[in-house]
């Protein structure tokens, strides 16, 4: 069985009842940069301009400006969780999204009230409350994407970047997701 491996960002954090359950499940925790100095974890990992150096943890410094210190933990850890990228900086919120395609990551981004994950071209399977929103956002062309259990079904549409996934209801707890290609990103309330 494969390790859990939650990485923290130090960012604004959902609320305690969803990163407590996840640091609580986790086998490893891997904080980026100055998230180190908020929470016990296992290593740290970035380019390590903002931790303090204070604490006996396994650390990687990866210096460069040329991803994000989450694209960075993407690439070296098979990644299942991520929490703490709200907050003021809109531009590492949207580099969290972007990370999950530049890694061919399947982690979920777990926000406050809502989740995100990448959609992979096998699809992904979401257990969710009816009636709950769910949207589903296409950065470039995803060709042929297949829904089941939403109101507003796919039928193997083709999707482009456009406001189009926006607002679908869940009308059965298992919601199916496949495309056969391009980048495709589910959010989902919880």
């Amino acid at each position: 069985m494969s390790e859990r491996i939650v990485v923290v960002a130090n960012g604004q954090w959902p609320s305690e009842r969803v990163w407590v359950e996840l640091i609580a499940n986790a086998d490893k925790v891997v904080a980026l940069d100055g998230a180190a100095d908020r929470i016990n974890c296992d290593i740290v990992i970035g380019d390590l301009d903002s931790w303090s150096g204070i604490g006996e943890l396994e650390v990687i410094h990866i210096k460069g400006q040329d991803d994000t210190d989450l694209a960075k933990a993407l690439k070296r850890f098979d990644v299942n969780d991520v929490f703490g990228i709200e907050g003021d900086r809109l531009d590492h919120r949207l580099a969290a999204f972007t990370a999950l395609f530049e890694t061919d990551s399947n982690a979920t981004i777990h926000l406050d009230g809502w989740n995100a994950r990448r959609v992979p071209a096998d699809g992904t399977i979401l257990e969710v409350e009816i009636g709950a929103n769910v949207s589903l956002f296409a950065f470039g062309k995803v060709s042929a994407i297949y829904t089941s259990g939403l109101l507003h079904s796919l039928d193997g549409d083709d999707m482009v970047t456009s406001s189009r996934g926006v607002h679908n209801e869940v009308t059965a707890n298992r919601v199916n997701i496949s495309h056969s290609g391009g980048d495709l990103l589910v959010i989902w309330q919880v």
